[in-house]
């Protein structure tokens, strides 16, 4: 989902810096992600390739929520 050409980590839009309404101070577009997994804040990032599964998860939703 990293590499997908349409993620968007992003400080700006419209050349204007973020407003707190819309994530500043950066925001994550992610479009293969639905609903329920778009990040809202970011508070912190880790990198790992181990599946870290989550709340969403262990209720039977997908980990790839559409990809």
């Amino acid at each position: 989902t990293a590499l997908h050409p349409q993620t968007l980590l992003t400080f700006r839009f419209a050349d204007q810096v973020l407003p707190p309404k819309y994530g500043f101070p950066m925001k994550l577009r992610i479009p293969t992600k639905l609903g329920f997994k778009n990040p809202k804040h970011i508070m912190s990032m880790f990198v790992s390739n181990e599946y870290p599964g989550g709340y969403w998860e262990d209720q039977g939703y997908n980990w790839f929520s559409g990809s």
